[in-house]
């Protein structure tokens, strides 16, 4: 007869107890799990953007100034590596609740190294959980693809503002001559 875990035993796993490929559905639905999760994250700094940029509101994107736009544009890049960050404490929880870390500074600087696609490779999961570090690091890329989107269509936007603001001068110039 096999000797078989309970889940109450604490150094078992619930992965002790399902066959191999259920394990392996049951990774990829808890790294689906986890993106979904970090994809709400990541939508709250697209969201105030959004709401921003549709407002109707006559200050909605501050006046088209140099010092104006920097602000912006650090404001939002500021709000995206800190959803970044919460990101990989969300992956370095799961980490810990998997029991793969004992604390939770190696589980978040694991989860970073995963996150960001850098991968040192000085801390390994053991083979049981190893599938979930390609699953953040997709998680990552796709976060970072978002960021990257929505700070090119602020650039856009307020280029464009700077654009429309400057056409009165420039209508003025060209009837002058």
């Amino acid at each position: 007869m096999q000797n078989r875990k309970s889940i109450l035993d604490p150094r078992s796993s619930i992965l002790d107890l399902v066959p191999l490929t259920a394990t392996m559905i049951l990774l990829l639905a808890l790294g689906l799990g986890m993106f979904v999760l970090t994809l709400c994250v990541q939508m709250v700094p697209v969201a105030i953007f959004i709401h921003i940029a549709a407002s109707r509101h006559p200050r909605s994107l501050m006046p088209p100034s140099f010092g104006a736009n920097f602000i912006l544009l650090q404001s939002v890049a500021a709000l995206l590596v800190f959803a970044h960050l919460v990101n990989i404490a969300l992956w370095a929880l799961l980490f810990r609740l998997c029991g793969e870390f004992a604390d939770l500074e190696a589980a978040y600087y694991h989860s970073a190294g995963n996150y960001t696609s850098l991968g040192y490779g000085d801390i390994v999961m053991s083979a049981r959980w190893r599938l979930l570090g390609p699953l953040e690091t997709i998680d990552g890329i796709v976060m970072f693809g978002i960021s990257t989107a929505l700070i090119f269509a602020l650039m856009m936007r307020l280029i464009e503002r700077r654009l429309k603001a400057k056409e009165p001068e420039m209508n003025g110039l060209s009837q002058k001559n």
